[in-house]
């Protein structure tokens, strides 16, 4: 078990108790030091909590933090800054001794703390519940850190044993075992947020209710039940509705717009989490906007991009709500992002593994042409007299096309949205055209009058659209 230890009262009273219990309960200890590097005093204390392992027979690991750089990234507070490169340091040293187990000291008056800092800042009732006795310490988002810094602990529990312990407590504890903690100065300066709560806002609040921390604490303990009973129901919600891909969730449109606004919210914030893990805080603006969109016009099943946050987008595709990473490419569809000439015979190379072959084929008279035997959407035949070479480009500004059969022609946008082809895939959809820049074939999809030949032909040009497995 890993031991986060500051050498203040609360880390260092944990320590003394897990290494009283450690016997009968057959732990193995090991403290844990970060001098995040903001303090003169900081190596005071790492030598102290080194000196304390030592005497008490434990290993020790002490490193150091730039924790000003991290904190220089934009919306990184010092104190998130510190926070995260203290569980990663934790991780880190849990990673390396095997251990199983992370244990730091918050208390009871900390988790006071900790809900009121997510009321005042806007939360849901993930954040109300306050902090979790016992978590997988890969539940927390360590984004502002480099990925070298952080470590696979989807095996590491993090545990809290003194969450339900008033500080008042603690100290008696310490005062018992004749304990001499180090006290961080830091901790009085109200700058900080938190310290602005605990030296500040929460006397003024125990003024009207003495018993505040044990009420929040309640509290807390109250809303993680009704948190993971309505995480049971939306996990089955989301079992219902939602297909994941690579950089791409889709939520099915139809049901999600018949579920109430809470089951709603919960499913598309469970997207973006799942799309940006990293990501602690997702304002109420990101998802609430899409929401009413969704319910200002109730019919609507097309349109987007819609920006959201982080890379994030969400869009309208028929049948699904899409929220799609920025890094999401169409893998299933064929594209192109630069022209590219396709010899008669010859094939081009299109993007995602996909290529467009030309070949002549030809057959007897007697036998059918090749298009009553192929009935599919990826070939189309041209005439033989054809010369070439064709070129292969993606859709420009008043792109028409004369649909085979329709008796007319149609904007290439409003074709692609008559066929549902996905958003993310259409700016670069590649196009058949010819020397003088007419439109052959919607590839893959719609072919144009150019490809009804006299039923006496007998060889053509047949162009296939084939997908690398």
């Amino acid at each position: 078990m890993v031991v986060g230890v500051s050498g203040g009262a609360d880390s260092l009273a944990l320590l003394h108790a897990l290494q009283t219990l450690a016997p009968e309960q057959g732990w193995r200890l090991h403290a844990a030091y970060l001098n995040h590097g903001l303090r003169s005093e900081a190596e005071e204390e790492a030598r102290f909590v080194a000196e304390l392992a030592i005497q008490w027979g434990l290993g020790c690991t002490v490193e150091c933090a730039d924790v000003r750089s991290i904190a220089s990234q934009p919306g990184v507070s010092l104190e998130e800054a510190a926070r995260q490169a203290r569980y990663a340091f934790l991780a880190r040293v849990a990673q390396r001794l095997q251990a199983e187990i992370v244990a730091v000291g918050h208390h009871a008056d900390d988790q006071a703390e900790t809900i009121l800092m997510h009321l005042l800042r806007g939360s849901g009732l993930a954040g109300l519940r306050g902090m979790l006795p016992s978590t997988s310490l890969s539940d927390l988002r360590l984004s502002a850190l480099p990925p070298d810094l952080r470590q696979d602990s989807q095996n590491i529990r993090l545990v809290r044993p003194w969450l339900t312990t008033r500080r008042a407590e603690i100290d008696s504890y310490v005062v018992a075992n004749g304990l001499s903690p180090r006290e961080d100065a830091s901790n009085a300066d109200t700058t900080f947020f938190r310290n602005r709560l605990r030296h500040d806002i929460l006397p003024q609040l125990k003024s009207i209710n003495p018993q505040l921390v044990r009420s929040l604490g309640h509290t807390a303990l109250s809303l993680q039940g009704d948190h993971d009973a309505l995480n049971l129901y939306r996990d089955e919600l989301w079992e219902r509705i939602a297909q994941i891909q690579s950089e791409r969730i889709r939520l099915h449109l139809t049901t999600l717009r018949k579920l109430i606004r809470g089951d709603q919210r919960a499913l598309v914030r469970r997207a973006i989490a799942m799309l940006r893990p990293e990501l602690r805080n997702v304002s109420w603006e990101h998802s609430e906007r899409l929401l009413d969109l969704l319910h200002d016009h109730p019919l609507q099943d097309s349109g987007g991009p819609y920006p959201l946050l982080a890379g994030l987008s969400a869009e309208l595709n028929y049948d699904w709500l899409d929220i799609i990473s920025d890094r999401f490419d169409t893998s299933d569809n064929a594209q192109i992002t630069a022209p590219a000439p396709l010899l008669l015979p010859g094939q081009v190379e299109l993007e995602n593994g996909w290529t467009l072959q030309a070949v002549l084929v030809d057959w007897q008279a007697s036998d059918k042409p090749p298009w009553w035997i192929y009935d599919d959407q990826h070939r189309i035949w041209l005439s033989a007299a054809l010369t070439g070479p064709l070129v292969v480009r993606s859709r420009r500004p008043g792109d028409r096309l004369r649909v085979l059969g329709l008796g007319g022609s149609k904007a290439i946008p409003d074709l692609m949205t008559e066929l549902k082809l996905p958003r993310a895939g259409r700016a670069h959809w590649p196009l058949l055209v010819d020397d003088t820049d007419e439109i052959l074939w919607l590839v893959g999809q719609r072919p144009s009058e150019h490809c009804r030949l006299p039923a006496n032909v007998t060889s053509a040009w047949e162009i296939r659209l084939k997908q690398q497995r």
